[in-house]
């Protein structure tokens, strides 16, 4: 009798585990079988919402603060990402923070609308949040001349919205909104939220600085013991950066506790990280020599040249390249009217090379220059060096250094402290290339 209860009792048990398995599938599972994986990341879209704004004095004066970011054309750029995934196929795409303007909420359920496709098309979306997202005290609307409050992203708005990259998690860290997924059987992806908010809607500006608390600390370490035991190489994503990829401006962009997780990754044989924040398109190895992660920072979506990578994975090799958006082929008749949207590379460039010029003119008043033609040869050569520094072409070999130190605003430009300290850090750099990777591991 005994055994005969202790069978119905196993029965029922797998009945139970059936049923269960049904309505909750194996999340282990890897997002591919295949052992070879394609990824598409990019981070910093600062997406806005069209319903949030117009084109009147509230927008117009807002958009002369935004460092060179399209704000007009987003929709459009993003749909060409999304075309081209469609037809790449992707096994994922995933964003590094930052994702909306200012953390407004219906920003975030409109670039999650825009991306469905992809979900549709069987391209996994995996998003994590920037310091701009949760709880961003600037959410605003731009309506007419005025500046209206608008619905802010909590935590658990970032969970629904987003519902669709959580659904992928093998693991789900309680403290944050980090999470792991298996992308095949050679790898897994860790997904971290390094971002500093509050636990209720904010009044103030975000923080600009991250932090990986104890908690998710410990929570990190037992998700890359994980991959260890299952034959699986880590590779981690976050909004911070893990290493200062400018000496001159890294205050608030280098994760506060970075020198721990340096110590994780060094321990677990972490190949490669991906970060955003920064804005410019950076690749490399740790300055101090310390860590053997290589990390790509990822230029931001939103402004020159609305750049993306494409990131392969094989058994023993990982090659990353960048991609800049050309949204031609899917413009709409009227839009191809728009000389902005047809020659969509060149707005964007025009754009940052104002905002490069715009600090150029400022800090060089500010230290006594006032003859128009230095401030205009000055600010026209410091604009092309933002540029190149934001796009990654910041690679000149000795000819083209001789040629740039040589145009007349560089002596002018070596006036201001500042700018002369700035420009020792973004006209050549001295690591790696920064739009293309080859790692061979074991």
């Amino acid at each position: 009798m005994k055994a005969v209860k202790y069978v119905a009792a196993l029965f029922l048990m797998l009945i139970f585990a059936i049923v269960l398995g049904q309505i909750h599938p194996n999340r282990n599972r890897p997002l591919t079988n295949s052992s070879q994986a394609t990824i598409w990341v990019l981070s910093d879209t600062h997406f806005i919402a069209p319903s949030l704004h117009d084109e009147k004095t509230a927008y117009t004066q807002i958009k002369r603060s935004a460092a060179g970011k399209d704000m007009d054309y987003q929709p459009v750029a993003i749909n060409a990402l999304v075309q081209n995934a469609l037809k790449a196929r992707p096994t994922a795409l995933v964003i590094t923070g930052d994702v909306t303007f200012n953390g407004e909420k219906a920003s975030a359920e409109s670039i999650m609308r825009r991306l469905q496709p992809l979900v549709a098309n069987g391209t996994k979306v995996l998003i994590i949040p920037g310091n701009h997202d949760i709880y961003d005290g600037w959410a605003r609307a731009y309506k007419g001349k005025r500046q209206l409050l608008t619905e802010q992203i909590s935590p658990s708005d970032w969970r629904n919205i987003f519902h669709t990259s959580y659904e992928q998690a093998v693991a789900q860290d309680p403290n944050s909104l980090s999470y792991r997924v298996n992308l095949n059987r050679n790898y897994q992806l860790l997904m971290l939220d390094s971002n500093i908010y509050t636990i209720e809607p904010s009044n103030r500006p975000p923080n600009t600085g991250g932090k990986l608390t104890p908690q998710t600390m410990k929570w990190v370490r037992q998700q890359l013991a994980a991959g260890q035991k299952a034959h699986r190489k880590s590779i981690v994503f976050m909004h911070h950066n893990l290493y200062a990829h400018n000496e001159a401006v890294n205050q608030g962009f280098v994760l506060d506790n970075s020198d721990q997780l340096k110590t994780l990754l060094k321990a677990y044989h972490v190949p490669l990280l991906f970060s955003g924040h920064i804005h410019a398109q950076d690749i490399s190895r740790d300055p101090d020599g310390q860590c053997p992660t290589i990390e790509v920072v990822s230029g931001a979506f939103s402004i020159s040249p609305a750049s993306y990578g494409v990131v392969t994975f094989t058994p023993n090799r990982i090659t990353y390249q960048k991609h800049a958006t050309d949204p031609t082929p899917y413009l709409t008749a009227k839009q191809r009217k728009n000389p902005d949207l047809l020659h969509y590379q060149r707005y964007l460039k025009q754009l940052f090379l104002q905002d490069g010029e715009g600090l150029a003119y400022g800090d060089l008043m500010d230290n006594g220059v006032t003859n128009q033609h230095d401030l205009d040869a000055a600010a026209k050569l410091m604009g092309v060096l933002n540029w190149r520094f934001f796009t990654g072409d910041d690679h000149p070999d000795k000819a083209e250094l001789k040629r740039l130190k040589a145009d007349p605003g560089w002596a002018v430009l070596e006036r201001s402290p500042m700018l002369r300290r700035y420009l020792k850090e973004i006209v050549q750099d001295h690591n790696m290339n920064d739009n293309h990777l080859i790692i061979n591991h074991p």
